[in-house]
């Protein structure tokens, strides 16, 4: 999708009728708007998602009351907001009216053919193909919500936001529908002589399901408290890290706080070679004495000549098949010396028995020596964890001597602080074991309920009818488990490449040596080298929300092909940037602006006097396309007021125009 023109008549602040020409150009593919705040910024981006739409963003107030007030004054009762646009080599015109009257068209899609225009029977619906509405607000990037959005309280925005690039809301409607549909077919039973029975185990069920959601949600909410505090930990260790009093010993806690996680996880390592070792090697310790008494037996039995026998069948029925014995003497049938040799053959060892004998030697002897090996990987194996909890005592008695030394530095608001610490750090270790103590929690109820579901279905197999709900009910939940486990998958694999595409931004713009971390539950922070969290000051909350918004859009770009019935294909769409380097300073604004074109095949960037300074500007006008300045009208008198003018690529734009015949807002063309 290329936006061609935006058209808006008596919306909002935009008196009569004001329109701009987006760049088509891919090498100067910026417009550029400037615009001071309260000047209509935020209005036209509001206006992009309420023509498509019919929707506006959370923060845009009063989002009922639409038409101008000095056009309403002058008895016009209706607005409206007209895109042009082109889509897969179509142009589109799109325009959206306020309800001004029983005659009016709220929402119209038009195709233009060589000047012809074809109104589209369902315009929502072919809207929803260009840009589907969930994935629409990620091409609309706020600046000064960027902060808020990617805030320690929401990771539910978060996953909300990379499901709306997957196009997932065909499965999740899927998802919740059959999770309501097996609910009624259990409740839905008929009547059978175990009828209590199967009303009392629904009702368990019904019960369990509520106490695993609710137990989630509170391990939810734990885990959004355990990051917030760890956030306040990683300010505390800044502060702690910049202060010349502190900064050593800080240091000496950032590294024995990496090693004693790298021992921690050796300890792991080596108690689970420990428990492997004892799984591989258990039937060589319990065969110690079967083993030894078996091999004594054998070698007792052989000497005497009773294993594998004193005699060989092939060799008796030798003699006796050629009459003659071991000694030459004839074996003549029917005599008494014959009858003594063929009476051999009931003592005499065959084939069979002498294979069977030494295959029994040979997993004796194997289990022997295996047994004789096994004690010296153990060895290994317990020398490895000794020297692991070796050195994570050491460490942590490292850490708890810095933390004496620092709580005892008696100037300043170190000591303060590192109380503080101190106190955060026991408050988390609690919320830790809250958590722990909660999935253990949903982990029971989660087992209580299969067994529940397995005791009602054996009980609905009395039953032909209530077979028939139990069959719909198992059909919806394999059903159900089955869509989950695939949209855990689609998302793991979003975060995948979300993880790399955001890493790429941060690399590029920041001055930092930072990395990205986001948990499977959507928790979002920086993070150093030695894997410690780093606070986050506000223009790097900003960035990152910049950052975060590229990677949408990349990713939206990569899935516009995918051919998956579950989910809906991703887009191509223009970034509009509303007020992006508000809180960055000035190193940031210039690294960021220089990556701003790269973000989308077009973008949008509204800017006002102090974010659009001298640095952004070098950094960004060899893309601008066009070039615009939002103009504030007001009926009032100038008084005392300064004369506003701003000069752009030469030209002189009064910016702030008084003693006008309206109030509002108009767009002046200022490109080169």
């Amino acid at each position: 999708m290329w936006l061609e023109q935006i058209t808006l008549k008596d919306f909002r602040c935009f008196y009569g009728e004001s329109a701009i020409e987006l760049s088509q150009d891919p090498d100067r593919n910026v417009t550029l708007i400037h615009a001071e705040n309260g000047v209509g910024k935020t209005t036209l981006l509001n206006a992009l998602l309420w023509c498509f739409y019919g929707d506006t963003t959370a923060k845009f107030e009063k989002r009922d009351d639409l038409v101008n007030y000095d056009a309403r004054a002058a008895g016009r009762t209706h607005a409206f907001v007209e895109v042009l646009f082109e889509h897969n080599g179509n142009r589109y015109r799109a325009r959206r009216y306020t309800k001004g009257g029983p005659s009016d068209r709220e929402f119209t899609v038009m195709r233009v053919d060589n000047g012809h225009h074809q109104t589209l029977q369902n315009p929502d619906a072919f809207i929803n193909t260009v840009i589907p509405k969930g994935m629409a607000g990620h091409f609309l990037f706020d600046g000064e919500h960027a902060e808020v959005f990617l805030g320690e309280d929401n990771r539910g925005s978060i996953r909300r936001a990379v499901q709306d690039i997957l196009g997932c809301s065909l499965i999740k409607t899927a998802i919740q529908d059959l999770a309501e549909t097996s609910t009624y077919y259990r409740r839905q039973m008929p009547t059978t002589k175990a009828s209590s029975s199967m009303e009392a185990i629904s009702s368990r069920i019904d019960a369990l399901t509520t106490q695993i959601q609710q137990a989630t949600e509170a391990r939810d909410g734990l885990r959004g408290d355990i990051e917030r505090i760890d956030q306040q930990i990683a300010d505390i260790d800044d502060k702690l890290r910049n202060s010349a009093a502190a900064k050593q010993l800080q240091a000496r806690r950032d590294k024995a706080t990496g090693e004693l996680t790298r021992a921690t996880k050796r300890e792991a390592e080596a108690q689970a070679e420990v428990l492997k070792w004892l799984g591989d090697n258990g039937r060589f310790l319990v065969s110690t004495r079967i083993t030894e008494l078996a091999m004594d037996y054998l070698d007792q039995k052989e000497v005497k000549g009773r294993l594998p026998a004193p005699y060989n069948e092939e060799l008796v029925s030798d003699l006796l098949e050629m009459h003659k014995c071991i000694c030459d003497r004839e074996l003549e049938p029917g005599t008494a010396a014959y009858a003594a040799v063929q009476g051999l053959l009931q003592k005499a060892a065959n084939a069979t028995l002498r294979n069977r004998i030494m295959k029994v030697r040979a997993q004796l002897s194997q289990l022997r020596s295996e047994r004789a090996k096994a004690p010296g990987r153990l060895d290994a194996a317990n020398a490895r964890l000794s020297e692991a909890r070796q050195d994570i005592s050491r460490h942590e008695a490292d850490l708890q001597e810095i933390s004496e030394q620092l709580s005892g530095i008696n100037f300043g608001e170190i000591a303060e602080r590192e109380a503080k610490r101190n106190e955060l750090r026991k408050l988390v270790n609690q919320k830790h074991e809250q958590v722990g103590n909660l999935t253990s929690r949903i982990q029971s109820a989660e087992n209580d309920k299969a067994v529940a579901a397995r005791e009602l279905q054996k009980l609905a197999q009395e039953d032909a009818g209530a077979r028939v709900f139990m069959k719909r009910y198992t059909l919806c939940e394999t059903l159900k488990g089955r869509l989950e486990r695939e949209l855990q998958e689609e998302e793991k694999a979003a975060r995948k490449v979300l993880r790399h595409s955001i890493t790429k931004v941060l690399e590029k713009t920041s001055r930092k040596a930072f990395r990205l971390q986001m948990t499977d539950d959507y928790g979002i922070s920086l993070v150093n080298e030695a894997g410690t969290q780093l606070p986050k000051s506000s223009g790097e909350n900003q960035l990152l929300g910049l950052a975060f918004t590229a990677a949408l859009v990349e990713f939206a770009k990569l899935r516009q092909n995918a051919d998956d019935y579950r989910l809906l294909r991703g887009t191509v769409a223009p970034l509009v940037l509303d007020s992006p380097f508000g809180q960055l300073d000035e190193a940031y604004r210039q690294t960021t602006a220089e990556y701003v074109p790269q973000m989308a095949g077009q973008v949008l960037l509204m800017v006002s006097k102090s974010q659009g300074s001298g640095s952004v500007m070098e950094a960004i006008k060899g893309r601008i396309g066009e070039e615009y300045v939002l103009v504030r009208h007001n009926r009032d008198p100038r008084g005392e007021r300064p004369l506003e003018v701003r000069q752009f690529n030469g030209k002189d734009v009064e910016t702030a125009v008084f003693d006008a015949e309206f109030d509002g807002s108009t767009f002046a063309r200022v490109t080169r």
